[in-house]
């Protein structure tokens, strides 16, 4: 009997403490449900809910400059190179000049005996035909010579240089006589030269799909800059002046296309449709929808919707 005494009190002990628990429950959720005088966040009768802020940087919107360009390479050469070739075929007899001589226009820089078994003639003279200096000479004295295939030497403006380059298709409508680059090379870290667009080919390569265009050095006084060298061009396509932009970062997409969040003067988060332009460098155009002054959003608006509470938080 003692046993089944205790087996009761011990199942009477554990139906108190689930009353007592499902009680507690039905307590708690009454006390934290909102009604018709409105209880609190933190369970409170009284008070209004908190609302969450959202911490966010922004950028004040400002005219400023955007300038749009492309990149690529291209190859220093000599703005005038002529190459050489004898009147005649023979032997070249003898060479006048070496590499990297400066030469004359008239002056001699080989000699070609087009003697033949038998048969002796005075030697041919091979003449510059402009100032500047000995590129390429490919022979030796001794080797024979065509007055139709091989130049005996070739001779280059050392003092004029500019850059020939090749642009992709895709990109022809955005190149024009005049427009200004911006060229340096690896070798001369720090500097940047400036040039223009002199010359552009009036055909397309076939093969690769480019348009060839010469690119003037126009500040290479000092000769640093030297033919053969590869360089790098930034050529300017278009500048806009007096423009809006912001980051790319603050931009969105949704169904009526591009916004951006601007707060309000009640620290809330606006949703803007914006109407956008170029975008060059991280930063995009903006034709409408902001004015100078508005505060932009540019990071913490993903979870944002518009009237949402912000708080700016200072870089």
């Amino acid at each position: 009997m003692s046993q089944n005494k205790k087996k009761n009190n011990k199942t009477g002990i554990i139906i108190f403490l689930l009353i007592i628990l499902v009680a507690g429950f039905i307590g708690y959720e009454m006390y934290f449900t909102d009604n018709s005088s409105g209880n609190m966040r933190g369970g409170f009768p009284g008070f209004d809910e908190v609302e969450t802020s959202y911490a966010v940087y922004v950028e004040d919107v400002s005219y400023s400059s955007m300038t749009n360009y492309l990149e690529f390479n291209g190859d220093v050469v000599a703005s005038k190179s002529i190459d050489l070739y004898p009147d005649v075929s023979g032997k070249l007899s003898n060479l006048n000049v070496s590499l990297g001589d400066y030469v004359t226009k008239g002056q001699v820089v080989a000699q070609i005996d087009p003697s033949q078994p038998g048969q002796k003639y005075s030697e041919n003279p091979v003449t510059s035909t402009i100032d500047g200096t000995i590129t390429s000479l490919p022979f030796d004295i001794g080797d024979t010579i065509s007055s139709t295939t091989v130049p005996v030497a070739t001779v280059g403006d050392l003092q004029d240089l500019e850059l020939e380059s090749y642009i992709s298709e895709k990109y022809i409508s955005n190149i024009q006589l005049g427009l200004d680059a911006e060229i340096t090379f690896e070798a001369y870290e720090g500097l940047v030269f400036s040039g223009s667009v002199v010359e552009i080919s009036p055909v397309l390569d076939s093969d690769s799909r480019t348009l060839e265009i010469t690119i003037s050095l126009d500040d290479n006084d000092s000769n640093v800059v030297k033919s053969g060298m590869f360089g790098s061009i930034k050529l300017i396509t278009e500048v806009k002046d007096n423009v809006i932009s912001i980051p790319s970062s603050a931009l969105s997409t949704g169904n009526d296309g591009y916004f951006v969040y601007v707060v309000s003067d009640e620290n809330t988060a606006v949703l803007t449709n914006v109407e956008t332009g170029l975008e060059v460098d991280g930063r995009v155009e903006i034709i409408s929808g902001l004015n100078e002054g508005d505060k932009v959003i540019t990071r913490g608006q993903s979870m944002l919707q518009d009237g949402s509470s912000v708080k700016i938080t200072e870089k």
